[in-house]
């Protein structure tokens, strides 16, 4: 059985896409029937790359005037999970960005995070993930059993990046909310 929607968060560096990013949304493709992205700024200069690497819909919240990517993507993302558009799963890669979201949208949905894996399976109709210990010399297993969606982030070069043949995503505004005093919150160069 395959999940019905992953949503795969986008890093941005320098106008391009992410390679953590691709990995992510070609391990997606293969658990579920729509893969969709979110990306916390504009999506029309990425829209093409994310298609061809098998999303089919990329959630933009627009220009966040340097407001901190975890407080305005976090809220975005919660608001519209809170209307109705819930996924089954959420990815993330293990940056930054993607860790502060990770950890706010947990927070805000009361799930559990996931953090540091290499590999993601179906296991019955529960989705678990595989995590290194030890140095590496074991692996431990942990499904997702707090309903969804699940919430997980992974390490760099867990998987394949490969293009699926798609045209560019759908580009779809992302809205975010009022954040309160978080949102004031700004990035300083």
């Amino acid at each position: 059985m395959a999940l019905s929607k992953i949503w795969v968060h986008v890093e941005v560096n320098e106008g391009a896409v992410a390679p953590i990013t691709l990995e992510i949304l070609a391990k997606a493709r293969e658990l579920a029937d729509t893969v969709e992205a979110f990306v916390g700024g504009a999506a029309d200069g990425i829209a093409a790359t994310l298609g061809a690497h098998g999303a089919t819909k990329v959630l933009a919240t627009g220009d966040l005037d340097g407001g901190l990517q975890g407080v305005h993507v976090a809220a975005a993302l919660t608001a519209a999970i809170e209307g109705g558009d819930a996924p089954d799963a959420i990815f993330f890669g293990t940056t930054y960005d993607g860790s502060d979201i990770a950890g706010r949208l947990s927070v805000k949905l009361d799930k559990p995070v996931i953090s540091n894996n290499t590999d993601v399976e179906l296991d019955g109709d529960a989705l678990a993930v595989s995590t290194p210990i030890f140095g590496g010399t074991q692996i431990v297993k942990t499904k997702f059993a707090a309903g969804t969606p699940a919430i997980a982030l992974f390490r760099p070069k867990s998987f394949v990046a490969e293009e699926s043949g798609g045209g560019a995503a759908e580009v779809a505004a992302l809205a975010v909310p009022d954040s309160g005093a978080a949102g004031a919150a700004v990035v300083l160069d």
